[in-house]
């Protein structure tokens, strides 16, 4: 197994997952929690050891959530992380992970997401991450971390990342497959294969995955023509491994990776007052449709004394259209290219009295925009990134562990072109930079209970974005923050029983806020604008207990509070004193898996969701109300390579807004909602 993309083999879990099954028989249960690893801050340590919030997703939580295909589905549940609508990004503590330029604001003035989704290295880029989708078939792990991650990550991570790690091949024989079918013409097909090629040096590994729905949105105005804009939903997701492992050099190994992924979504879901019905009176819903090839070339050799070098080369391709009706209504093209390189000296291990890796990230991002609106507007857009880090832990005594990390993080943009909305030419070229230290101390209060306080700093560079209201560019500063916790971290009752907690004080600077753009108290797009300061606190605790041999419980609780600081618009109104938008006080979940006989298993989850605004604003008629949903799985497994599924999402079909925005074509405010209910049967099955 690669030592860089591989997680410990023992199966790791988070809020909302589901009791790991055994690989060679799903009906045999283990009778104890399994222990758990965490990869995605460059260096492999337990749980216990890591000062991070951070949620895990083993391969066995993830193929029995119920009716997820995407990382989307799959962590919804997690505490203090939220998805305002079927499609979109995150919400990780209050920050929109997509970042302060989102929707029209992208593609005038480029895009700096706040976080981003790491698959197997891969940092995928915006429309990826917003109008794509990550499938968990044939996934190792994921693992959702809260907080500012640009120690270990670089830019793009200050409110978190998740990292998705798919599996590896094999040098046995395996293979996996579903099929899926359900509420609104809802259909997946997925199937794996691996092995050897050459005994015990070359394996080989495929997966594809293919997932679609109709959109549950019935557009009622007769006005409305869809052209060549497909609002429905489709997903393919196709990925080819090479590992090779010489005999003459048993130390190093090799894998070459291939992913091709493409995706379709309308810009959004919602519907008119009133919501319930899922009725739409906008005259258009523009479409996304992009494909992205990636390429990844992973080396690493083990020296002696615990010290092992690896290096990781990336090239991606994505190509984007948004497609409307008319097309010279805002259909766009956009083509980006990124080439990247990582390379990573680790030594010791959690045993070690010290241990620790180093590192240096280089990446650079090309892309070509054009959009048809009004005329014609062309961008060329340039990113370069390195970024030189490292991080040690070193154990104190055998109860005390000390651990520091430090980056030097420096971002160059560069970004031109013309818009018939701009009175004159963008040519921006700034450079950020910053260091960023990250101190952690843990204390082993017994050998099962582990507390420790951790300090960190994130930052997010500037950009640049066009207000429409006065036709003119305008920049905005980088946003840093400094970041506080506390964690406890505890297995108890012979390993049945989980508990972790994260208390966390942020405090941000320059805040980048999207406001919108006003012109005579008429909104004309959004503008981003640097809040001298904001602050969040709050706390994530997660439990999980396996009561008996046959029954586990799971729950988590994400509290929030959050506050801006002097904000303001261009028109002077201050926003001072206000919540962050998106920002809900309290999200909880709580999860049962039952045994009732080897063969038959049923799962559920329930989460609810406080209310908050859903911008900066806090406009009352913008409020979202809090909101419960409830799912539902049942499993018959008579033998290892067949297993027949009954799932429902969303029980109680509950129609709930989950942002609230203007649509001016569609007369009023309209509301993003989250997916009615779903039903749904499948097979699938491992050989």
């Amino acid at each position: 197994m690669a030592p860089d993309a591989a997680l410990a083999q023992d199966a790791t879990l988070a809020p909302g997952a589901t009791l790991a099954q055994g690989a060679a028989d799903p009906t045999q249960r283990s009778i104890v929690l399994p222990q758990m690893v965490v990869s995605g801050e460059k260096i492999e340590r337990p749980l216990e050891d890591t000062a991070s919030s951070v949620a895990i997703l083993p391969a066995e939580d993830l193929e029995d959530k119920s009716g997820a295909a995407s990382v989307a589905d799959a962590i919804a549940d997690v505490p203090n992380v939220l998805y305002t609508g079927t499609v979109g990004a995150p919400i990780i503590r209050g920050q929109d992970t997509q970042g302060p330029n989102f929707g029209s604001t992208a593609f005038f003035g480029g895009t700096i997401p706040r976080a981003t989704v790491n698959l197997d290295g891969h940092y995928q880029n915006y429309y990826e991450y917003v109008f794509g989708t990550t499938s968990i078939w044939d996934v190792e792990s994921v693992e959702v971390f809260r907080g500012p991650q640009t120690t270990s990550q670089g830019a793009n991570a200050i409110a978190g990342a998740i990292i998705v790690n798919t599996k590896d091949p094999t040098f046995e024989p395996e293979a996996s497959y579903l099929a899926e079918i359900g509420s609104y013409s809802r259909r997946r097909t997925a199937l794996a294969l691996s092995g050897p090629i050459i005994a015990d040096q070359l394996a080989a590994r495929m997966a594809i995955d293919y997932s679609g729905r109709d959109t549950f949105v019935e557009y009622v105005n007769s006005n409305f023509d869809t052209g060549d804009a497909d609002l429905d939903f489709r997903s393919l997701t196709a990925r080819g491994k090479l590992l090779w492992e010489p005999e003459a050099l048993p130390d190093l190994t090799a894998k070459l990776t291939y992913a091709f992924g493409s995706a379709n979504r309308p810009t959004w879901e919602s519907a008119s007052r009133p919501y319930d019905e899922l009725d739409n009176a906008t005259l258009s819903m523009p479409s996304w449709e992009q494909r992205t090839h990636t390429g990844i070339a992973d080396l690493s050799y083990a020296f002696a004394n615990d010290i092992t070098l690896f290096n990781q080369t990336q090239y991606s391709d994505t190509h984007v259209d948004r497609v409307t009706e008319p097309a010279n209504n805002g259909s766009a093209v956009i083509d980006q290219n990124t080439v990247s390189n990582e390379l990573r000296l680790t030594l010791g291990d959690t045993e070690s009295t010290l241990s620790g890796m180093t590192g240096l990230y280089l990446a650079r991002t090309r892309s070509k925009d054009t959009l048809h609106i009004r005329g014609l507007s062309r961008f060329d857009d340039e990113k370069q990134h390195a970024g030189l880090f490292s991080e040690m832990a070193y154990r104190l005594t055998d109860r005390w562990t000390l651990t520091g990390g430090l980056r030097y993080q420096r971002d160059h943009i560069l970004r031109s072109g013309t818009s018939s909305y701009a009175r004159t030419a963008l040519d921006y070229d700034e450079s950020f930079d910053a260091w960023l230290p990250k101190v952690s101390l843990a204390y082993d209060v017994t050998p099962e209970v582990t507390v420790g306080a951790l300090v960190n700093r994130g930052y997010n560079p500037g950009g640049v974005n066009l207000s429409f209201a006065s036709s003119k560019y305008v920049t905005f500063e980088p946003e840093t923050v400094w970041n506080y916790e506390v964690f406890s971290r505890a297995k108890l009752l012979d390993d049945r029983l989980i508990l972790t907690g994260n208390l966390f004080y942020s405090r941000h600077s320059d805040s980048q806020r999207l406001l919108p753009d006003y012109l005579n108290g008429v909104q004309y797009g959004s503008v981003v604008v640097n809040a001298d300061k904001a602050q969040s606190y709050g706390l994530e605790l997660a439990v999980d207990y396996k009561m008996r041999d046959d029954l586990r419980v799971r729950a988590g609780a994400g509290l929030l509070k959050t506050r801006i600081g002097s904000f303001s618009n261009a028109e002077g109104t201050s926003y001072e004193g206000n919540e962050f938008g998106r920002a809900p006080s309290y999200t909880l979940s709580l999860g049962m898996d039952w045994d009732i006989t080897p063969k038959v298993r049923l799962s559920g989850e329930v989460k609810h969701t406080d209310g908050y605004y859903s911008t900066d604003e806090n406009i009352s008629a913008y409020a979202v109300e809090n909101y419960t949903v409830a799912n539902a799985r049942i499993g018959y497994a008579p033998r290892e390579y067949l297993e027949v599924y009954v799932f429902a999402n969303n029980i109680f079909d509950k129609r709930a807004p989950a942002y609230l925005y203007d649509d001016r074509s569609a007369g009023g405010i309209v509301a993003n909602m989250i997916e009615p209910r779903t039903v749904g049967i499948g097979v699938k099955g491992t050989f």
